[in-house]
């Protein structure tokens, strides 16, 4: 009955390329049957193919002598094999029943897991979730009302930073684990709290199950299938939110914003885009949430801002933040109104280091930047004597006369500007409010400035002194791709 415990064991090394002589494995062992069958196949698979292996066990301190009786048998049986074990005391004192208990317990025992596999230079960590986890994961997710993230259980697979967190077992049931250590004669404990319904995952395990098990037979391992399915669903979606994001998210200090656009059409992806990209921001803020990310009520709260609007209005969010739509933006920002990191000065002498003499090679914008370094402004600059007027505010020509001391910056306490065809000037923050330029990106604008005067705001105004004059040999600049930051898409 071991035949495919082993099999199973065999086929996930081969499929991650660890069946290999200098591959370093770590093995989590509480001592009951699951990771006990864990160990003693990877253990009859290291003999075979030469990889190293190293046992870790944490001792939460939870169930006095138990809990020393398990810790023994461990050791036991990883002396009687020469495998290297690690025992970590994580004495957390109280007793097993108390709320969040089972949570802080998790949490512990995947810090220790994660220091070891670092020190031990490991490729991967194995745990013996089995199919049955599995079920009872989905129904408690099920409880909570998680979507299809939640509803797609533990990952076979988790690629951490440089190494691997594998459950090799998930499609096996418990009795199948139970059947191979009975058939390879090798000791385990049963942890006497598992027949006890003092956590919630306990009371599915011996009260909702079983019930569920007579009213439809099998349906067990039909939730886990389920779990399954919606995991590939899952990989689908969230890879195009990964994709949506690259494209359309702004990160630069002082914004963090999402085309609002790029988010009003499909509706699963959207929400997938929204969480993670409150994820980014409260990693951005430097804030540490209990929660992983936004719940279900709150993307759907953000989900109807982005579809109904107004301009303007806001969602509060967890951890002190709000998201803002503006007139193509979403951003989220403190509740008070300040950015996620502060903004940054920034101040280029044009042409200098953006120009490239004999060129015609956008230049990205520093700074402006999307997930990924995805670049989201970038300008072309060129000598011109053009014959022609530009036909917009994507493209500036500035005369070679007024370039000394022209520089590309952000905007700063006094500017002013007079548009092109205006009888004057007024100072550029009440022009950026009157022509409703979103709050959070009018400190962080990019302009082309000679001392207080603002002569281009690229994509959004050109100023008188840039009026088109013929045979004027200039600096043209032209934005190469429509910024995420103009009010309205321009044909």
């Amino acid at each position: 009955m071991s035949a495919p415990v082993l099999d199973t064991l065999r086929a996930c090394l081969d499929d991650h390329c660890l069946l290999r002589a200098d591959s370093v494995l770590a093995v989590a062992v509480s001592g009951g049957c699951d990771s006990m069958a864990l160990l003693h196949g990877l253990y009859l698979l290291s003999r075979e193919h030469g990889f190293s292996l190293h046992a870790i066990h944490v001792q939460h301190g939870l169930r006095g002598g138990d809990s020393l009786a398990d810790e023994q048998l461990v050791r036991s049986y990883c002396e009687e094999r020469q495998i290297p074990l690690r025992v970590h005391t994580a004495d957390l004192g109280g007793d097993a029943a108390l709320p969040g208990m089972e949570t802080r317990a998790r949490e512990c025992r995947r810090a220790f897991f994660e220091a070891d596999v670092r020190e031990l230079h490991a490729r991967a960590l194995f745990t013996a979730h089995h199919r049955d986890d599995q079920t009872e994961t989905v129904l408690m997710h099920l409880l909570r009302g998680a979507g299809a993230n939640g509803l797609s259980g533990m990952k076979p697979c988790t690629y951490m930073d440089g190494w691997r967190l594998i459950r090799p077992l998930l499609d096996l049931p418990k009795a199948e684990l139970r059947a191979a250590v009975e058939g390879w004669g090798i000791p385990y404990r049963e942890d006497d709290t598992n027949h006890k319904p003092i956590t919630l995952r306990n009371a599915l395990r011996l009260q909702v199950l079983p019930l569920l098990e007579q009213l439809s037979p099998g349906c067990g391992g039909r939730i886990a299938q389920t779990a399954t399915l919606a995991r590939i669903d899952e990989y689908a979606l969230s890879v195009s939110a990964q994709n949506t994001l690259r494209h359309h998210m702004l990160l630069q200090p002082g914004l963090h914003a999402l085309a609002a656009d790029a988010l009003i059409w499909d509706e699963a992806v959207a929400l997938r885009a929204l969480r993670r990209w409150y994820e980014l921001g409260l990693e951005r803020a430097q804030l540490v949430s209990d929660e992983r990310s936004l719940g279900a009520e709150d993307s759907l709260r953000l989900l109807r801002l982005l579809h109904k609007g107004p301009v303007g209005g806001t969602v509060n969010l967890p951890m002190g933040l709000k998201a803002l739509l503006g007139q193509r933006l979403l951003h989220l920002v403190h509740q008070d109104g300040m950015p996620l990191v502060p903004a940054e000065s920034m101040s280029f002498p044009l042409p200098g280091q953006l120009f490239r003499a004999g060129t015609n090679e956008p230049m990205m914008l520093c700074g402006w930047w999307g997930w990924d370094n995805h670049p989201l402004l970038t300008l072309s600059l060129q000598d011109a004597d053009p014959a022609v007027p530009p036909g917009d505010a994507c493209t500036a020509l500035i005369p070679e006369a007024l370039l000394p001391g022209c520089v590309l910056r952000t905007p700063e306490a006094g500017d002013r500007i007079h548009p092109l065809g205006a009888p004057g000037a007024k100072p550029l923050r009440r022009w950026l409010t009157d022509h409703k330029i979103d709050r959070p990106l009018r400190p962080v604008l990019p302009v082309v400035a000679k001392g207080s005067d603002i002569l281009w705001i690229p994509g959004l105004c050109t100023a008188q002194a840039l009026a088109y004059t013929p045979d004027t040999p200039c600096l043209q600049i032209t934005i190469a791709e429509q910024p995420l930051y103009l009010p309205t898409i321009t044909g």
